[in-house]
């Protein structure tokens, strides 16, 4: 046998030989390896961070869009006369059939309705106070922003007042300052057809005002 080998085997039988003691520098390079890996930073979670931001941007700039979209103005127009002759007016009862025509065709269309009717609305006299006064009380409006159209409704009910409301934002120009009234029934009807039920505009006012 080798020398080599009987002294290793000759040490490991002998348990008075006292363990190899540790370098005091090397112990302390470890100690400093340990303490720096405990306060190094997440990795993983600054990575993950830093691919939330591109997102989080994202979220913030549709927010802002979503916001600018909501303040958007145009310019609205209406044709605005007495409620009585507007919704109850036997004479003006095709009134109620070109706008439910006109729904029709925007819903075959995939359209939104750029339509209503609002009742006593609060710009006729905060914006026209000269013109109010030859409009009977209480008052429904068509509005719309489609002047083409509403020139053509002016021409087809005539006893109306056709009113550019420039450039507002539709809560503004939809805005109801009175519910519409109650009509009484004719005393006597002798048209061959029954009258319309009451309250067949409500599908054309807006959804706060049904």
């Amino acid at each position: 046998m080798p020398l080599a080998q009987k002294a290793g085997a000759t040490e490991a039988r002998r348990p008075d030989v006292p363990a190899r003691p540790q370098s005091s520098t090397r112990y302390c390079v470890c100690q400093q390896n340990k303490r720096a890996r405990k306060n190094a930073p997440n990795k993983s979670v600054s990575a993950g961070h830093l691919r939330l931001r591109p997102l989080q941007a994202v979220a913030e700039r549709a927010q802002t869009s979503i916001s600018a979209a909501s303040e958007t103005t145009a310019t609205w127009y209406a044709c605005i006369a007495n409620a009585e002759f507007m919704l109850n007016d036997v004479q003006n009862e095709a009134f109620a059939e070109q706008l439910r025509e006109r729904k029709r065709l925007f819903a075959e269309k995939n359209k939104e309705i750029d339509f209503f009717l609002v009742s006593e609305p609060t710009w006729l006299d905060d914006k026209f106070p000269t013109e109010s006064k030859r409009v009977g009380r209480p008052c429904v409006a068509l509005v719309s922003s489609d002047k083409i159209w509403m020139t053509f409704m002016k021409l087809r009910l005539d006893r109306v007042l056709l009113l550019n409301l420039g450039q507002i934002s539709s809560g503004e120009a939809l805005k109801s300052g009175g519910p519409v009234p109650e009509f009484k029934k004719p005393s006597k009807w002798t048209a061959p057809y029954a009258p319309y039920a009451p309250g067949w505009w409500k599908v054309f006012m807006p959804s706060s005002q049904q």
